[in-house]
C-alpha cells in the first residue's frame, strides 16, 4: 500500500423510518505499525473554519476512530461489544455508546475495506442503527520522466 491513499467513507443512519447517508472522499496518509493499519486525514465540517484531525486505527479484530479539533472523541468498534465514550462538540458534551453488531475487514495488496454495523445511543438513549463502509485504495503514483 502506498503512503498516500484515496479514502472513501460512507455512513448510513436508520432512525424512526428515516434513512440518512453521507459520504466523504479524500486523500489520506497511510502507514502500518505492529500489524495495525493507520489512516490520517483532515476534514473541515460545513460552516466551520478549522479542520478536524482524524485517525483511523484498525485490523481484522477492531476499529477505532479518533477526532481532534472542534469535535473531540474516540469511538471503538469491537465485534459483539459495547463501548462508551464522550463526544465533545461546540454545543456541549455527549455520552456516546456504540454496540457493534457486525464487523468485516478485507485486505488486498492495494485495497482495504471495513464494514461496520452498529447501534448508537446518545446520552443513554437509543438513537439509531448505523452502517459505515470504509474503502482505502493505493493512490496512483505518477512516473517521473
Amino acid at each position: 500500500m502506498t503512503k498516500q491513499v484515496l479514502l472513501s467513507i460512507t455512513g448510513s443512519q436508520f432512525a424512526d423510518e428515516e434513512n440518512d447517508s453521507i459520504e466523504l472522499v479524500t486523500v489520506a496518509n497511510y502507514y502500518k505499525r505492529n500489524g495495525r493499519h493507520f489512516i490520517l486525514y483532515e476534514e473541515i465540517p460545513e460552516g466551520e473554519d478549522s479542520a478536524i484531525k482524524n485517525t483511523l486505527k484498525f485490523d481484522e479484530t477492531f476499529f477505532e476512530m479518533s477526532k481532534k479539533g472542534s469535535v473531540n472523541t474516540q469511538l471503538l468498534f469491537n465485534p459483539k461489544e459495547s463501548n462508551t465514550n464522550y463526544y465533545s462538540t461546540p454545543a456541549g458534551l455527549m455520552t456516546i455508546n456504540v454496540t457493534t453488531t457486525e464487523y468485516r475487514f478485507i485486505e488486498k495488496e492495494n485495497y482495504m475495506e471495513v464494514y461496520i454495523k452498529y447501534t448508537l445511543d446518545i446520552n443513554y438513549s437509543y438513537t439509531s442503527e448505523n452502517e459505515i463502509l470504509i474503502r482505502v485504495a493505493a493512490q496512483e503514483q505518477e512516473e517521473c520522466t
